[in-house]
């Protein structure tokens, strides 16, 4: 996962900024006072979501504009290019934070246990249930896990206290990692929308609700799971995940 999000961030930077260059290229100017949301360097926090967002999709193999967001149509051909650097380290730490290192160690202590209400910043998360199969129900038919390999279902309740809607199966609004024993870190499988029960794709889980969301992994079939790793990701943030004990 570090390594395919490594290069596919390093590509749509560059793709980007030859997409942001053209011979009509605004001049410098200074921040509008109409815009609260942006930063010292005239790019908004809403043009800068929609930077990550874009990259994150083109990691995940959907398909993306060449051209800009709209919410970044007024930049400088030199702001864009700040704007797709910076969405791009943050695609890069999204990427270490959800595949880690072989060296990683597993952490010793956890915030949360299951059936407890874990926070982190506005993401709120009730840890449901904790199971293994071997197999699983996707797309309308059975996925096998395959001999050698168990899926791990974690079915959960994501309650949205944030200031902005959440798609919890085709974007990132939760970094995640499901954690062993031995300190392996697994991501999720893809197109978790195709689980059932799970929302659709796209669909917007708005400020002061919550749903039912399952995170499903698949992994080796000694791998003893001991913590679930998650994060709501904040362009403007440090790293600070949450821990929940799942033993």
């Amino acid at each position: 996962m570090r390594a395919r999000t490594v290069a596919t961030a390093a590509l749509l930077i560059a793709s980007l900024t030859a997409c942001g260059s053209s011979s009509d290229s605004k001049s410098a100017a200074a921040p509008s006072a109409a815009e609260p949301a942006a930063t010292e360097t005239g790019i908004s926090k809403e043009c800068a979501d929609a930077v990550f967002d874009l990259m994150i999709d083109q990691v995940n193999g959907a398909d993306t504009p060449d051209s800009r967001p709209e919410a970044c149509a007024d930049l400088t051909d030199e702001q864009w290019s700040q704007a797709v650097d910076e969405a791009g380290d943050k695609v890069l730490e999204a990427g270490g934070a959800t595949g880690g290192n072989a060296d990683t160690e597993a952490p010793t202590e956890a915030e949360f246990k299951v059936g407890e209400e874990a926070r982190n910043r506005g993401t709120v998360v009730t840890m449901k249930k904790v199971r293994e199969a071997n197999s699983i129900t996707f797309n309308g038919a059975a996925k096998q896990a395959d001999p050698d390999a168990k899926y791990v279902i974690l079915e959960t309740v994501v309650r949205n206290e944030t200031k902005a809607s959440m798609d919890l199966t085709c974007s990132l609004p939760i970094i995640n990692a499901l954690i062993d024993d031995q300190g392996r870190r697994f991501d999720t499988i893809e197109d978790l929308d195709y689980v059932p029960g799970n929302p659709e794709c796209n669909a917007q889980l708005q400020p002061g609700f919550k749903d039912e969301m399952k995170f499903v992994y698949r992994v080796p079939k000694d791998a003893n799971i001991v913590l679930w790793e998650f994060e709501e990701y904040d362009l403007e943030a440090d790293p600070a995940p949450s821990l929940v004990d799942l033993t």
